[in-house]
């Protein structure tokens, strides 16, 4: 627990004086499975006493505002590029509802969360992705059983 109170807390509440003292933080997640360290990374910054909003807007205004794109990116605004998600539960009410992802928006293109079938302005259902495709890589075939196990080479 005292590794989790001095890494994981400690780095949120971190975040949440600085974010008191005017500055501008920015999520940084990176590529967990499927994106979900976006969300982990919002929740900790609440965990650490950010509000739901201020949370929200290290994940998009701030981020836009750092790498100077506020003029077209991070919020929406006529006018303004806009990727977006559309959810079925309020994040400001409970900020793990950032998880309640049943649309996404990509280039004016809307998507079905659940099939990533194209919906709206097409009724296209999606190809398999690369990686579901036999024969990807013949070199790893993880379309049959996977091995989990140690990697070292004594055997076990």
């Amino acid at each position: 627990m005292s590794e989790y109170d001095n890494g994981h807390i400690l780095v949120s509440q971190s975040c949440k004086r600085l974010t008191d003292a005017g500055v501008k933080v920015n999520l940084g997640a990176h590529g967990q499975l499927q994106g979900l360290g976006v969300h982990w990374e919002l929740w900790m910054l609440a965990q650490g006493g950010m509000t739901n909003m201020e949370a929200l807007r290290a994940g998009t205004l701030n981020g836009a505002n750092y790498i100077g794109m506020d003029d077209h990116i991070g919020s929406l605004e006529e006018g303004k590029l806009a990727d977006l998600i559309i959810l079925d539960k309020n994040p400001l009410e409970d900020i793990q509802n950032s998880n309640s992802v049943i649309y996404t928006m990509i280039n004016g293109r809307l998507y079905d969360t659940e099939t990533m079938n194209e919906i709206g302005n097409y009724d296209k259902p999606r190809r398999q992705f690369y990686w579901e495709r036999d024969g990807y890589s013949p070199a790893f075939d993880w379309h049959g059983n996977a091995h989990v196990g140690c990697s070292c080479t004594t055997g076990h």
